[in-house]
């Protein structure tokens, strides 16, 4: 028969283990047609926000990326063992979680406040000139970049800790690309 103590210790190791973060992206498709990921990470591992890393991809489509990028992304957030489905919120104008966003190349551009005059080189060298709609000369992409995540705005904070499970739904033009990802983001200054 097992004592007060090995059962206390037992739970602990089992809350311990449930609440470890993510030690990699992880990304499997759910779907795709006319897309392929074939390389997904970022480094290091958690993401650290705001902060800085390193985003490495390699993605493969049956035609050239071009027009609007339409996207639903549904998210679960992990925090101490505990996964809960993010809903979508509209706050100051900007949606915000598990949303259906209609221009997703706009949303990036707000998050990481790409302009033509600011848009980093790796992205130029690939015929990303950071302008939307989207217009690639090509049809595939391998980038691998140093990113500078920015702190989340005040009513988004709750994006800079925690375990993520999101499903990407994309399309654009006959391409729909379909992402189970996995990732962890911690804040800066956090061990």
């Amino acid at each position: 028969m097992l004592s007060k103590t090995s059962i206390i210790i037992f739970m602990c190791c089992i809350a311990y283990a449930l609440s470890q973060t993510y030690k990699e992206v992880t990304y499997t498709d759910c779907g795709s047609k006319n897309v392929r990921i074939s390389r997904l990470s970022y480094k290091p591992m958690p993401i650290v926000q705001p902060g800085t890393g390193t985003l490495s991809f390699a993605v493969a489509a049956t035609e050239r990326i071009q027009g609007v990028i339409k996207a639903k992304i549904d998210i679960k957030r992990k925090v101490g063992g505990i996964a809960l489905p993010v809903s979508c919120y509209i706050v100051q104008g900007e949606q915000v979680g598990s949303c259906t966003y209609p221009d997703f190349c706009a949303l990036l551009k707000r998050v990481f406040k790409y302009e033509v005059h600011n848009c980093p080189a790796k992205l130029v060298q690939n015929g990303i000139n950071c302008n939307c709609p989207i217009s690639l000369a090509r049809n595939d992409l391998d980038i691998e970049m140093d990113v500078t995540l920015p702190s989340a705005p005040e009513y988004a904070s709750w994006l800079s800790v925690g375990d993520f499970d999101i499903k990407l739904q994309a399309s654009v033009g006959q391409i729909e690309a379909c992402y189970d990802m996995k990732f962890a983001v911690k804040p800066a200054g956090r061990p």
